[in-house]
């Protein structure tokens, strides 16, 4: 059976900063998205250890404890537009 993005739930279930300039994201299916870290201004300011300290909302939402911003799965996909289409 053929399963599209938007029939699929996609989950975060991690975020993970040990790769050098990324940002890598476990999903609840297995699969892993690595992002450089230089998209995310706000994120690439703060130092590794801030960086971990993050809440994963709804299974889709990111907030981090020392940033203003929230991100989305769909930012570290590169369809920041789409999120709002759920």
């Amino acid at each position: 059976m053929k399963t599209t993005l938007k029939d699929a739930t996609i989950c975060i279930e991690k975020l993970n900063f040990d790769i050098a300039g990324k940002i890598s994201l476990k999903l609840e299916d297995g699969r892993i998205i690595i992002v450089p870290i230089k998209y995310f201004p706000d994120l690439q300011k703060l130092p590794v250890e801030k960086r971990k300290k993050y809440t994963i909302v709804d299974d889709r939402t990111v907030l981090f404890l020392y940033s203003d911003s929230v991100y989305h799965l769909e930012d570290f996909m590169g369809l920041e537009n789409k999120w709002r289409e759920r």
